[in-house]
């Protein structure tokens, strides 16, 4: 397997980004020198350790917000990428060689990603996005006072998360009696939620079929045994696997004609069906706030993990045609956002 490198961005904001492919990661051309007068100012350093296999609206979402608190990238910041895109064993080594450099901040995306750079240091202030539930896990002591050297923000609360979508499968298939889950057993905390979403099933008379998908080919696999059984729609918990995956759950669900349900719009926007859960490009945006109070000098410890802040509901229409299903009005209605093309 060939060795991932991080990737260093250039000091031009990310819708000018020139990145030039190279197998299951891009690379960055690298900060040209500063000038004296640049030179003489601080120079902050950022890493950012991503399941993902590059950057997307969302990093951009990041990096603009960073900006308009007065950070520019080359005059007073700089940040490397980390991506692990298809090579999830790759995770702990990209962790380490980011801690090497000697960040003045680390950004961790996913759980898996937080809990590598938790193991790598215990001193560089980490701020994560994309976590369920960090207390469980113990990358914090509280939500209020994390108490260490982690603070961020959270998934969608999975009670929340689970009576959504079972209320949106329902309604759109009003005698549903089958709910495939698709998760990650590599990502600890969700199997307490795929019980979660088991106990809520079987109070609505609805049997669920969890399906572990976190390795090539679990995702065929999968779909494989839903067409063998009474599935009425699926649901896929957010993580860095099937994140990667999204253009192929899409592509599989409507030749299975299954009605698909997700976390984050990301999917949805791929061809998925319908998702409910944080807004992502707002998630990561607030990231960058985090950031900005920690080059302050506020302590993680001290900064209060944060819920989403708002939740949105996302329908793709053309999907919904593809699968021969006529989305509810009431849907339609609440939705924040109807994909037509």
């Amino acid at each position: 397997m060939r060795k991932l490198a991080p990737i260093v961005a250039t000091p031009c904001l990310a819708p000018r980004r020139r990145l030039i492919a190279a197998g299951a990661f891009a690379v960055v051309s690298a900060l040209p020198d500063l000038s004296r007068s640049q030179q003489s100012d601080r120079i902050w350093k950022l890493a950012w350790l991503s399941p993902a296999d590059g950057p997307g609206p969302n990093h951009d979402a990041f990096l603009a917000r960073l900006e308009s608190l007065g950070y520019e990238q080359g005059k007073n910041f700089q940040i490397e990428w980390a991506w692990i895109g298809s090579h999830p064993d790759s995770t702990d080594a990209l962790a380490r060689k980011l801690v090497m450099g000697n960040p003045d901040v680390l950004i961790s995306q996913s759980q898996v990603c937080a809990l590598a750079l938790q193991r790598a240091t215990k001193t560089i202030p980490i701020v994560f996005v994309g976590v369920r539930d960090p207390v469980r896990i113990g990358l914090v002591e509280s939500m209020a006072r994390p108490g260490k050297n982690l603070t961020g923000l959270t998934l969608t609360p999975s009670a929340e998360l689970v009576q959504k979508h079972l209320e949106l499968l329902t309604e759109i298939v009003p005698k549903a009696k089958g709910l495939a889950v698709f998760w990650n057993p590599d990502v600890p905390v969700q199997a307490g939620v795929v019980k979660t979403i088991a106990e809520a099933a079987e109070r609505r008379g609805i049997a669920t079929r969890p399906l572990e998908v976190h390795r090539p080919g679990d995702i065929e696999r999968g779909f494989d045994q839903i067409s063998h059984q009474k599935i009425d729609g699926l649901l896929t918990l957010v993580e860095w696997f099937t994140f990667g995956q999204r253009p192929l759950l899409a592509k599989l669900a409507i030749e299975h004609r299954i009605p698909t349900f997700f976390e984050v719009k990301d999917y949805v926007v791929a061809g998925g069906l319908i998702s409910y859960g944080i807004v992502y490009h707002e998630h990561f945006a607030s990231a960058a706030g985090y950031v900005d109070r920690i080059l302050k000098g506020a302590k993680p410890a001290e900064i209060p993990v944060q819920d989403a802040a708002r939740l949105e509901m996302v329908v793709n229409l053309k999907t919904a045609g593809s699968l021969g299903i006529t989305i509810p009005t009431a849907i339609l209605i609440r939705a924040d956002q109807l994909i037509e093309a």
